[in-house]
């Protein structure tokens, strides 16, 4: 059977809305989707954002994701500071449990300072015990790190710094002594667990020299002397 063009276009419009119809029914209603959807209050708040200020919204979604991470532990810091105060200023125990916490941690650290000015040089290891190797190497304006490692796990790691940082040491017997001329803090490691430090002060560059491992602190004191 032959249809003319206006005939076919009648027959097409008329299963088009047929269809349209059958999926309008089928289409679930308000009251069902309230039924159905249950939408989080993250989700509500979101939305809320978006249509009260959608400029506001896609801008701090465009952020990169590390801004996001800081803004939020930046929230979460200011939040545990508010409560740890408020649980200070009323309870005589958590206000003692805080104090005897901070005394520990600076009676247990030593803390060094230097200007905080920029490396004006990279600095080289002249010596580094046999089976060692570079693992790896982070250089910026205030600090250069150098981790070595050997076949059994065992590291060497190598700061020069300026700037302040703070050495452990409970768990260490201390003495000075002088490398190359210059001023070291020795923290020699007296339980096994805990590793040696040698800490050297470079007063031309004004910048610490330190070396942390397992190794022997005269292995330590060696690769001081041969940090050129």
């Amino acid at each position: 059977m032959k249809i003319s063009d206006a005939e076919f276009d009648i027959l097409l419009t008329k299963a088009i809305y047929r269809a349209a119809k059958l999926d309008y029914c089928e289409a679930p209603t308000d009251d069902e989707l309230d039924e159905i959807i249950h939408p989080s209050l993250r989700f509500r708040r979101r939305l809320k954002a978006m249509l009260s200020n959608h400029g506001r919204y896609i801008r701090s979604y465009r952020r990169p994701i590390y801004l996001r991470v800081l803004r939020t532990a930046a929230i979460f810091l200011i939040a545990f500071t508010v409560l740890l105060g408020a649980a200070m200023a009323v309870s005589p125990t958590v206000r003692a449990a805080v104090t005897d916490f901070v005394r520990s941690w600076f009676e247990d650290r030593t803390i060094y300072q230097t200007s905080g000015h920029e490396l004006d040089r990279e600095w080289v290891f002249e010596y580094i015990p046999e089976g060692f190797e570079l693992s790896d190497r982070i250089i910026n304006e205030i600090k250069q790190f150098s981790v070595y490692q050997d076949s059994n796990g065992v590291y060497i790691f190598i700061i020069i710094s300026s700037g302040k940082q703070a050495i452990d040491n409970e768990h260490s017997d201390f003495y000075q002594t002088r490398i190359n001329g210059k001023a070291a803090d020795i923290y020699e490691s007296n339980v096994r667990a805990y590793p040696n430090t040698v800490l050297v002060y470079d007063d031309r560059s004004d910048v610490f020299i330190t070396l942390v491992s397992e190794i022997d602190i005269d292995e330590i004191i060696k690769i001081a002397e041969h940090i050129k």
